[in-house]
């Protein structure tokens, strides 16, 4: 994992966090308590930028699949709804995700209905 002494100081986070992110996942648990939130990597120059919904800290890495790979956003499970890029299709987002379990899911990528198939591959429908 590369990360970066350079930092965007606290204004330059702060605007660059009001832009449409590269890379964003989508989860809701559809149960009260646990939610629902999202997951976001933001281009800042030639560097990528994770804010987790879960994490104040964010982190800044060299490319978007090191960021989005360093923290599992390519895994998939019961409370994945959607995932979007605009620097990624669907196609390469979908060859990469990992389910956590064995499951018929479905999410939406890019705007598009995939589903995970017995060989946890995911195919548009």
């Amino acid at each position: 994992m590369t990360k970066y002494s350079q930092f965007p100081s606290d204004e330059e986070l702060e605007k660059l966090l009001e832009e449409e992110p590269v890379y964003s996942v989508y989860w809701d648990s559809e149960s009260l308590g646990a939610g629902a939130d999202l997951e976001q990597v933001y281009r800042w120059g030639d560097k990528y930028i994770v804010s987790l919904s879960s994490d104040e800290n964010t982190t800044v890495y060299s490319s978007l699949l090191e960021a989005i790979e360093s923290n599992d956003l390519f895994n998939v499970g019961d409370a994945t709804k959607e995932i979007d890029s605009l620097e990624l299709s669907s196609e390469e987002i979908a060859i990469r995700l990992r389910t956590l379990e064995q499951k018929p899911y479905k999410v939406l990528i890019n705007s598009e209905l995939w589903q995970c198939d017995d060989n946890q591959k995911f195919n548009k429908i």
